[in-house]
């Protein structure tokens, strides 16, 4: 029997009252003297046992009326299933990314996956979660190790990144406020943890890694871009010792080219390789005792050699609205990138959807009139599957609409800031010359400065990077992250309404590296990642075809994410820092049960029922007593 309020049990401690009283009515009776006692014998004399029975008869029925007062006001129940509630859970976490794929490696992680379930405390349940960028639960909480261990057996590496977080929260979930155990088996790989991760787990539950090991030396190709007539790959050297690459090019079938890079230890480097006319090429490096998935990086060449910027306006004709902005991103620029330019209305995003916004790689919102809920909607999903927004809050930017896009984490104010001390021509200061927005200036970037600003816009975002200021201290240029993208917010507009920035020098080398550096969260509008996928499409690396609502199909490549090739590793400390114990969860789910058992059964009353009667009892044997 359990308690709702145990507290309440504390009342049952004024059951001493009548006893003490009981005990402090018993006096000796005085001795005294009556000679005549034989004219008494006739006389109906009550028992002295009998009285003596009667008072304890009574001390009985009040100790027990204030004790079953206690337990109604206690509201005792029956606790259900109470075997199985307080049996514990020990769950294997058992990581299937990339980088356990080495010869050997997930091997050695299902033998210790295996030893965990051997391990577990005797007549505790086990489960089996397999995770990489999604967290499957293989086999349930059973008291059956063999099917545990089976279900581990039955598991293999995939094409996905580790993600940490997602095996913590999917485990959190299955303990179901129960007592137990998370088993990680993994490798440490540093990057299973965002920037931000905080995972959430019962503080009942312990939290322990199994380390698989570091994986072996690895040649991997992490990242390829097109410039013209040239395909550029990036190979990492993730081994303690210099290695020589062989890189091949293929295109649309055909071997074209190979070449060779020395590569340091724990290095990168880059090779062009002389690229034909085509549309599926890929990348690929010899390393048969490596991770074998990250030995190849697919690219589809009519997109990654002109990548599409939406630019949203008021109409959707961006050579009246959008000038400026459309000559300086259709002008050749760094390698000679050039990007295409398309115009959309905020109004027609209503008949749009995720497929046909995700060809596209970056949005550039200049005005935010006719967007409508779902728009709004769209633009802030693509920012959070890793796609890059550059708003530029001008006269056309609603201060309301452009938060349900961004999020609450930028606030840009609804008039231009007026009025400050140095108010009047404001100029542009980079506050991180360092950062890839303004590297390409190098030493240039104080031409920034002859920018003049005559009207702003106030946006206050706490959270967010600032990246430059005007000279009055207001912020000019910040970055913000938006789920796995990220979003560039300038103070000002881009149209020259309200500043010359379209007629400097400055302007169209900023705009392409603004874009590019939005494009390099999310692949561009050919490339996407396993685990970040559209529709329809399989997490498999190679080539598929994406069809959006409009009818339109294109060509697109899928690649493993280049951070499983990344050799840097956590220490078990470093990872139990990214855990948070949650030390009422646990329990406000159990006494959530608690109640609902308490409610269906009214023990209370009867409890209260009882004490009435004794009370009842109490009156009569009293009233015969006196």
């Amino acid at each position: 029997m359990s308690f709702l309020a145990p507290l309440f049990l504390a009342g049952a401690a004024a059951a001493a009252i009548p006893i003490v009283l009981h005990l402090l009515r018993r006096e000796p009776e005085a001795r005294v003297k009556f000679a005549p006692v034989r004219l008494l014998r006739q006389a109906p004399v009550e028992h002295t046992a009998r009285r003596h029975l009667r008072e304890l008869l009574l001390l009985a029925l009040r100790v027990a009326a204030l004790v079953l007062l206690a337990l109604a006001f206690a509201r005792p129940f029956f606790t259900a299933d109470a075997a199985g509630a307080s049996a514990g859970v020990t769950i294997v976490a058992l990581d299937t990314s990339v980088s356990l794929s080495a010869p050997g490696q997930f091997e050695r992680a299902t033998a210790i996956a295996k030893d965990a379930i051997d391990r577990a405390p005797a007549g505790d349940l086990v489960a089996v979660i397999a995770f990489d960028n999604d967290a499957r639960v293989v086999r349930p909480p059973t008291g059956d190790r063999a099917l545990a261990a089976s279900a581990v057996d039955s598991t293999a590496t995939t094409f996905g990144a580790t993600r940490y977080l997602v095996a913590l929260n999917r485990a959190a979930g299955l303990l179901e406020g129960r007592r137990g155990a998370i088993v990680v088996v993994t490798d440490l790989q540093e990057g299973g943890w965002d920037t931000g991760d905080r995972a959430l787990v019962p503080a009942s539950a312990d939290v322990s890694v199994a380390d698989v090991g570091a994986p072996p030396p690895n040649l991997a190709v992490i990242a390829v871009r097109v410039i013209p007539d040239r395909v550029v790959a990036t190979v990492r050297n993730a081994g303690p010792q210099a290695r020589e690459a062989v890189v091949r090019l293929t295109v649309d079938g055909q071997a074209t080219g190979e070449g060779r890079v020395a590569i340091g230890p724990n290095q990168t480097s880059e090779i062009a390789l002389s690229a034909p006319r085509g549309v599926a090429a890929s990348v690929a490096v010899d390393d048969p005792a490596g991770i074998q998935a990250d030995n190849i990086r697919y690219l589809v060449l009519g997109t990654a050699t002109r990548p599409i910027v939406l630019v949203v306006t008021a109409s959707g004709d961006v050579s009246r609205e959008a000038f400026y902005v459309q000559h300086a991103l259709t002008a050749e620029g760094a390698e000679g990138a050039r990007h295409q330019v398309a115009g959309v209305a905020g109004a027609a995003l209503a008949n749009w959807d995720e497929a046909r916004l995700a060809r596209h790689a970056a949005v550039v919102l200049l005005s935010t009139r006719g967007l409508d809920r779902h728009g709004r909607e769209l633009l802030a999903g693509y920012a959070r599957q890793g796609g890059g927004v550059l708003l530029a809050a001008g006269p056309e930017i609603d201060a309301d609409v452009a938060a349900d896009v961004l999020g609450d984490a930028v606030a840009i104010a609804d008039t231009p800031a007026a009025g400050r001390p140095g108010g009047g021509v404001r100029t542009f200061v980079p506050v991180d010359a360092r950062h890839p927005v303004f590297r390409a200036f190098g030493a240039g970037a104080s031409s920034l400065a002859l920018i003049a600003f005559t009207r702003i816009a106030e946006v206050r975002a706490p959270s967010c990077q600032t990246l430059a200021r005007f000279t009055t201290g207001e912020n000019a240029l910040v970055e913000c992250a938006s789920g796995d993208g990220r979003a560039l917010i300038l103070a000002s507009d881009l149209n020259n309404a309200w500043n010359d920035f379209p007629r400097r020098p400055t302007f169209v080398p900023f705009l392409h590296e603004a874009v590019r550096h939005l494009s390099s969260v999310r692949p561009g509008a050919g490339e996407y990642l396993v685990g970040s996928t559209p529709a329809g499409v399989a997490e498999t690396p190679g080539f598929a075809t994406v069809t959006a609502s409009d009818g339109a199909s294109r060509r697109v490549a899928v690649n493993i994410d280049p951070v499983e090739a990344n050799p840097a590793r956590l220490t078990p400390e470093e990872f139990q820092a990214a855990v948070t114990r949650l030390h009422d969860a646990a329990r406000t789910e159990v006494r959530i049960e608690d109640r609902q058992q308490e409610e269906s059964q009214h023990l209370w009353q009867w409890v209260l029922g009882a004490m009435l009667a004794a009370m009842v009892v109490e009156s009569v044997v009293a009233s015969r007593t006196a």
